[in-house]
């Protein structure tokens, strides 16, 4: 594989003063190996049953903050329970497990990969790439596997 991670950069990026610089360093990673319209970092709280935005590279359609209520569907049971990737490649995939669906279709989006960051056994967060339909068919994953040290950190930064 020909991808390598600045660490260097990410390094640097962590002893700044703003979170937000240090996901703008991890989106400038994952750009290089992934067509992204859309990028967000969510934190996930099963005990609380509710998910927090951190992170978004579309403040004006997906803001960061507040808490939304994680549905009990398909998704949860594979992200969640399962701690498996979950990929769709329409939009009538994402129709069935996104309640905002309409908003991503508006946005021109049907992809999504979403990559969900376990420690300790638990899904703590997922990291969540979304571009139009049939953007990632044939996606490698080996980006976003060498980046989730990286990526978990991500998630102490709130």
């Amino acid at each position: 594989m020909g991808f390598t991670v600045d660490e260097s950069a990410l390094a640097l990026s962590l002893k700044q003063d703003s979170a937000q610089g240090y996901y703008k360093a991890l989106q400038k990673e994952l750009v290089n190996n992934f067509n992204i319209k859309l990028l967000t970092f969510t934190k996930i709280n099963m005990l609380e049953r509710r998910a927090k935005r951190l992170f978004s590279s579309d403040e004006k359609s997906y803001a960061t903050g507040g808490f939304k209520p994680i549905e009990d569907n398909t998704w949860t049971v594979h992200v969640i329970e399962q701690q498996q990737i979950f990929i769709a490649h329409k939009h009538s995939e994402l129709k069935k497990v996104f309640f905002d669906h309409e908003l991503i279709a508006k946005l021109g989006l049907g992809s999504v990969i979403n990559f969900p960051i376990i420690i300790h056994s638990n899904v703590i967060g997922t990291v969540n790439l979304l571009a139009e339909e049939g953007a990632y068919l044939n996606s490698e994953l080996f980006a976003l596997e060498k980046l989730t040290p990286w990526l978990a950190i991500s998630f102490l930064c709130d």
